[in-house]
């Protein structure tokens, strides 16, 4: 079934689930059978764009990427990737360079979709990573290049050193973006407008924050504080004041029937700044099949009522009063 021509963005599946699960307790998807079943249910649906990174799955950098390279996932898919930057100075041009080249390997594609710088090297001068992604894009390595995680004045300054010395600009940025954290909104998305960047949005459900997964937090899951990304979730939304607003909004929600977790990802979807006249999507995921069935059912359910609107809206109002969730790393 094809997506339908309403949908106001484009749709993207997030993979960091799809790794070596002896490794790595949030990886859900590791043979070539379970990938295969994962990535064929999201192109039943009529999508075709995936959303990887050399560290990806978390836990056991390296493992998505190759997986998909068995599966031969670049025969039916757009791949995006992102440069491992992690570690001290990772963004040399050297450094750079070759992740892009270890990423194609890894992927068996000749060309990536997206490639992204994951995070700042705020260490390593900015024009060695735009001389890197220069050479690798005039090389035919990457389509578009992205950046993610950087503050507003990063965005701007890597868009002026690429002016400056006749560099390929970057036209994607993927960052953070739901009903609770929406600071990017007032910094980071006039300079993205400015320079003709569309921006990806992860967590579009604040990572099942609206369902409640901090509650009844299960092992490897976003909420558990055993893992780092459990860590991080945790450190950045388990607030009383932030658990107190979404109740509200999620109590509003089920008045009309609708769960929290698909109120907060149809308010990304339909009623935020996100515009696909900009290139703007979301990037959803999934721990099975299933979910990720249901998480695309529900952004196919179309705008949300009025008053589930305004409570959704509230919440930021309220979080905004008292501390911002940053949009960057």
């Amino acid at each position: 079934m094809a997506p339908t021509a309403k949908l106001p963005l484009t749709v993207v599946l997030g993979v960091s689930s799809i790794g070596d699960k002896s490794l790595d307790p949030i990886a859900r998807f590791d043979t070539p059978d379970e990938v295969n079943g994962f990535l064929n249910t999201f192109a039943a649906r009529g999508y075709n764009q995936l959303d990887t990174a050399r560290t990806y799955s978390p836990h056991a950098p390296g493992s998505s990427e190759k997986r998909l390279g068995i599966v031969a996932a670049g025969d039916r898919f757009l791949i995006d990737t992102k440069v491992a930057s992690h570690e001290p100075e990772a963004h040399t041009k050297e450094k750079v360079l070759k992740n892009i080249d270890l990423s194609l390997e890894a992927l068996k594609i000749k060309q990536i979709n997206i490639e992204y710088l994951h995070k700042p090297d705020r260490v390593t001068p900015f024009e060695q990573a735009c001389e890197a992604m220069d050479q690798a894009y005039k090389e035919g390595k990457f389509r578009q290049w992205g950046l993610s995680n950087y503050k507003a004045e990063e965005v701007q300054r890597i868009v002026d050193i690429c002016e400056e010395r006749g560099f390929v600009k970057p036209t994607v940025y993927q960052g953070q973006y739901n009903a609770i954290v929406r600071g990017g909104e007032k910094e980071l998305f006039p300079v993205l407008r400015k320079n003709g960047i569309a921006f990806y949005a992860y967590s579009p459900a604040a990572g099942g924050f609206f369902a409640s997964a901090h509650k009844k937090a299960q092992a490897g899951g976003r909420y558990d504080p055993s893992h780092f990304i459990g860590s991080l979730y945790s450190s950045l939304y388990l607030k009383p004041y932030i658990m107190a607003a979404a109740d509200n909004a999620v109590a509003v929600a089920a008045k009309h029937g609708i769960g929290g977790h698909a109120a907060a990802l149809r308010w990304t979807a339909y009623h935020s700044v996100l515009n696909k006249a900009h290139g703007d999507a979301i990037i959803i995921g999934a721990s099975s099949s299933e979910q990720l069935d249901a998480n695309i059912d529900t952004i196919e359910q179309g705008p949300l009522p009025d008053d589930v609107v305004a409570a959704l809206e509230s919440v930021y109002e309220q979080v905004g009063e008292k501390e911002e969730i940053p949009y960057f790393m």
